[in-house]
């Protein structure tokens, strides 16, 4: 395979789904590859390949995030094998786009980031009563997997259990 466009998770804009509505993590599935060793598990690269994709792989694939407010916006989802209410978001992990291209995530992990849900508000202008919940799902066509569902709010998991808070 030649060397392919590579970008790392963090590195990806709307442009780049714009460009190809479906990524895939190269930390796998190009082990062989002469370019892997310039790899980590945080780089992506297009998927050249004919849609839809399932949740073989990690594939990101471009998504519509639709505000409780019926706002729309752009954004990611890596589609999962089955879904689990809220457990399967740590797998989904919806991503949105905010206008100036920043993204932001719902899944904080095992440790709630304040900073970053106020960094939200701030930049997308609204309350919590416009925001959530938020209803996610892939472009039509994309994967064959689950990839949409209802982000309630920002969601942790320090003591096993996921909180969501607004």
């Amino acid at each position: 395979m030649p060397r392919p466009i590579l970008k790392q998770f963090g590195d990806l804009k709307p442009e780049d789904f714009r460009q190809h509505p479906i990524w895939v993590s190269v930390h796998t599935l190009d082990y062989g590859a002469e370019w892997y060793e310039e790899t980590d598990e945080e780089t992506f690269r297009p998927w050249l390949e004919k849609p839809p994709v399932g949740a073989d792989e990690m594939f990101l694939v471009s998504a519509r995030l639709t505000f409780a407010d019926g706002t729309e916006f752009d954004g990611f989802v890596t589609p999962a094998r089955s879904y689990e209410g809220l457990r399967s978001m740590g797998s989904l992990q919806p991503q949105i786009f905010a206008p100036s291209g920043r993204r932001f995530g719902f899944w904080q992990g095992m440790f709630r980031r304040s900073e970053s849900e106020r960094d939200f508000y701030q930049t997308f202008t609204k309350s919590p009563q416009q925001v959530f919940p938020i209803r996610f799902q892939p472009l039509p066509g994309l994967t064959s997997s689950v990839a949409s569902g209802e982000i309630p709010g920002f969601m942790s998991r320090p003591r096993g259990e996921v909180e969501v808070t607004q």
